[in-house]
């Protein structure tokens, strides 16, 4: 029994580890060439495995690219939730944190291969149903969550927290959308989209809350 056991607990590892790096080499490809021209061929011998592999496990080329946008996607909700923790551990203002991460998924946005791929090749690739299932999972879900944080603390009353948390997040993805691909002048764009966001943000506040 415990052999049995031992050998499922192998495949599982072995299926985790072969996913894991076509999810890594899938990354570099599509954010380096995009959906489009990635090779499966190439992203398989990078990851190590074979082409049956990846068929295996996400059905076609369009399934990785779904799992890899969903990876991305996870990964910026993690550290906009690190930097809002961050923030309250340190003993800062509920508003500082939530504001702590808006900007960190904004600065995420000055990487322009990511930026491209979230925001142009997923939509466009995977199709509104798909994407929006992703974006309630992760990102949306994450906002949500925040807004009905902040909530609790006297701000944005009154507005209903699904709508506004779509709201915000719209205005995020734009202003992350808005900054340009020059790397030269990147850093002033954010500090302007910045601005910009932070205002819009501080208009919708209680304005009883200090």
């Amino acid at each position: 029994m415990a052999e049995t056991s031992s050998k499922r607990d192998g495949r599982k590892e072995n299926a985790s580890a072969t996913q894991a790096a076509l999810q890594r080499a899938a990354l570099r490809w599509f954010s380096e060439q995009g959906f489009e021209k990635a090779p499966v061929g190439s992203i398989c011998a990078d990851a190590g495995v074979t082409v049956g592999a990846l068929y295996h496990h996400y059905g076609d080329k369009k399934g990785l690219f779904a799992a890899v946008v969903e990876e991305v996607d996870a990964g910026l909700v993690l550290a906009a939730l690190a930097a809002r923790q961050a923030v309250i551990d340190g003993g800062g203002s509920a508003w500082d944190a939530f504001l702590a991460s808006i900007d960190t998924v904004l600065q995420a946005g000055t990487n322009a291969p990511m930026r491209r791929l979230m925001l142009v090749d997923a939509p466009a690739v995977l199709g509104p149903q798909v994407w929006g299932e992703i974006r309630q999972r992760q990102g949306l879900g994450a906002m949500r969550g925040s807004i009905g944080a902040i909530q609790a603390h006297g701000i944005f009353q009154g507005y209903d927290p699904e709508r506004l948390a779509r709201i915000v997040l719209g205005a995020l993805y734009g202003g992350m959308d808005s900054l340009p691909d020059d790397e030269a002048s990147v850093q002033d764009a954010l500090a302007d989209t910045r601005q910009c966001l932070v205002a819009m943000l501080e208009g919708l506040r209680s304005k009883d809350v200090v």
